[in-house]
């Protein structure tokens, strides 16, 4: 009888435990933070809806951090990984501890690829940037290899992925020996949107069955970004590295003169372009031909950045036609390569006679 009480005992227990989040009352405070991942050509806003999408995975930690509003130096921090949903949209919510006073507030998502955080430590100075690519791939690259050594050296780097922040300047805390909740001096929850701009960009190209693959380097870009204020920082111009994808020969608002025309196009992020008045914004394509030989091209596409598509929708629709010369006699083969209603560049395999 013992046995069988103390058994119910147990499961009673059981049923009635609730896991929750160890805090203290005394200056522990609920914040709550929204994201908004309507990002243009990367969930929604689509050029065509029937192309390759970036990949987009939603945060899986977000890093809440109370700063000094005079120096800047944080003061105290949380990682949230609490995960919902409401009427609202998607936030993550937790508990942060801080003595009472003014801070600086600033949340972002803690998990990207290729953003990376530097400065963490101070409110005012943290920047984003993203890292230079990998020395192998600058080999591949034709139009870069035969610079000299005396130009200036260029800064290539691969572009960011999206870093959603939420600032707020002034966050005051009173003392409570109840937990409270930090809100906004509106009152509100915080909110934080990605300080990188997705863009759509394409253009049109003869002999596309010659090409085996394609990247894009696009000069006159901003390589950071300050995270509290979204500001590019134009003391740090890049160019941004892109891979091409071959598109079909029947895009929509695009005529065709023959059926080895196509598109290529690709979605690139960036924390934006530099200041017009003190750069042109020029893109080179480096083709990999199928008979072995390099082809580039580089076009200014300043006038572009100001068309309605690239204001509204972000959309770079750039009309050129590039071409991509024929196989010497002998060297290329009937076939080869890939007609442009082909989906991915596929790579290029042949026997080597010896």
């Amino acid at each position: 009888m013992k046995k069988l009480i103390c058994i119910l005992a147990l499961c009673l227990m059981v049923v009635a435990c609730e896991r929750r989040e160890l805090v203290e009352l005394s200056n522990t405070h609920y914040v709550r933070v929204y994201v908004d991942e309507d990002i243009k050509n990367v969930t929604t806003g689509f050029y065509d809806d029937g192309y390759v999408k970036p990949a987009y995975k939603s945060p899986d930690v977000l890093r809440v951090m109370l700063a000094d509003p005079e120096t800047g130096n944080v003061r105290a921090e949380r990682f949230l990984r609490n995960k919902s949903k409401d009427e609202r949209g998607t936030y993550y919510d937790g508990y942060i501890i801080a003595d009472p006073g003014e801070y600086a507030l600033l949340a972002y998502n803690f998990d990207t690829e290729t953003t990376v955080i530097r400065n963490a430590n101070n409110h005012y100075d943290m920047l984003a940037s993203t890292s230079e690519i990998a020395s192998h791939l600058k080999t591949k690259i034709p139009s870069r290899a035969t610079k000299s050594p005396d130009e200036d050296p260029e800064e290539i780097t691969y572009d960011p992925d999206h870093l959603l922040a939420a600032n707020c300047g002034s966050v005051y805390i009173p003392y409570s020996d109840v937990i409270d909740t930090l809100r906004t001096p509106e009152g509100e929850y915080f909110h934080a949107r990605s300080i990188v701009k997705s863009y759509y960009l394409q253009v049109r190209v003869k002999g596309i069955q010659y090409a085996s693959s394609s990247v894009g380097l696009l000069t006159g870009m901003s390589g950071s970004s300050w995270v509290h204020s979204g500001d590019i920082n134009p003391d740090h111009p890049v160019t941004v590295y892109f891979e091409m994808l071959p598109g079909e020969n029947s895009a929509t608002g695009l005529r065709r003169s023959n059926e080895d025309e196509a598109i290529i196009y690709t979605t690139f992020g960036t924390f934006g372009k530099l200041p017009e008045t003190e750069n042109e914004l020029e893109i080179t394509f480096d083709f990999l031909t199928v008979y072995g030989k390099a082809h580039s091209e580089t076009i200014n596409i300043t006038d572009v950045f100001a068309d309605p598509e690239a204001i509204e929708h972000q959309w770079l629709l750039i009309d050129h036609l590039i071409e991509i010369p024929e196989p010497p006699p002998m060297e290329g083969a009937e076939g080869s390569g890939f007609k442009p209603s082909v989906g991915p560049w596929g790579d290029v395999e042949s026997d080597i006679i010896i």
